[in-house]
């Protein structure tokens, strides 16, 4: 079972990886971007490398074999990211692999007609510099998630990749530190203040008020304060509509019958 981990905007890491592959089958390069971004700069590189690339073969690499080499080969940075997801994003896949791996069914697949325009994009330094990390504004550390938090998590197919928890409210509320703290950039601000995890009592412990105190100051995001929209938009609405998988195909190409097993991804 995935555990919970917030990242660095206070997204469920599992949420944000389903968020990323939806983004991409929908073609939605900007979101697709701010997901794998999120992921990534939260402290998750290895795993959002090895995300990407289950997606690719799990999607992309039959009608794009020759990303392989001239991307996925490449050395890896910053910006290689957002190079891979700008281009899957442009790029025709086939759901036909995952649906048979993971529900033990075969789907026809799409044809595409023959294209021979398929860029590779390069991303730029200019454009990394709109998905890095956000700190908050001194002394207004409760408008933070409004600022960052730019897009709502998917969860319309919670189910349907057997996602571990839907309704984390009280977690959010009330026991963010600890979870994020799962997340290296959290963990890392924690640590600078002295605070350190207690598994235990699933909270965090600072050494003397003072010190929480400054932690406090600096992040004080108060999730249980914000909006109901930004709250949604973090964790999603628990009675979200789901996508069976026959929706699923529907929407992405090809129809079968259902026999679910149990979906996991690569990726931390």
């Amino acid at each position: 079972m995935d555990q919970l981990v917030f990242t660095r905007y206070l997204y469920p890491r599992i949420n944000v990886r389903e968020s990323l592959l939806l983004a991409l089958l929908d073609r939605n390069t900007n979101e697709a971007l701010f997901w794998a971004y999120e992921y990534y700069f939260s402290g998750f590189k290895e795993g959002a490398w090895a995300y990407l690339e289950s997606i690719y073969e799990n999607f992309y690499k039959k009608e794009n074999p020759e990303l392989e080499s001239k991307l996925f080969a490449l050395e890896r940075n910053d910006l290689l990211i957002g190079s891979i997801v700008s281009t899957l994003s442009t790029r025709n896949y086939q759901v036909n692999s995952f649906v048979k791996t993971y529900y033990s069914k075969k789907i026809r697949p799409i044809i595409y007609a023959n294209s021979k325009f398929k860029f590779i994009v390069s991303f730029k330094e200019s454009e990394l510099d709109a998905y890095r990390t956000v700190l908050p504004d001194k002394d207004k550390p409760r408008l933070y998630l409004p600022s960052v938090c730019k897009y709502n998590i998917r969860n319309n197919c919670r189910d349907l990749f057997s996602t571990p928890y839907s309704d984390i409210k009280t977690e959010l509320f009330y026991q963010w530190i600890f979870y994020a703290s799962r997340s290296s950039i959290w963990l890392e601000r924690i640590e600078d203040l002295g605070g350190k995890v207690n598994e235990e009592k699933e909270q965090v412990d600072f050494p003397n008020e003072e010190l929480m105190e400054a932690f406090y100051d600096i992040w004080g995001i108060e999730p249980d304060e914000q909006p109901k929209e930004i709250i949604e938009r973090c964790i999603g609405n628990s009675t979200a509509v789901q996508l069976s998988i026959d929706d699923f195909c529907e929407k992405y190409g090809g129809i079968i019958k259902i026999l679910k097993n149990t979906i996991k991804l690569n990726g931390k």
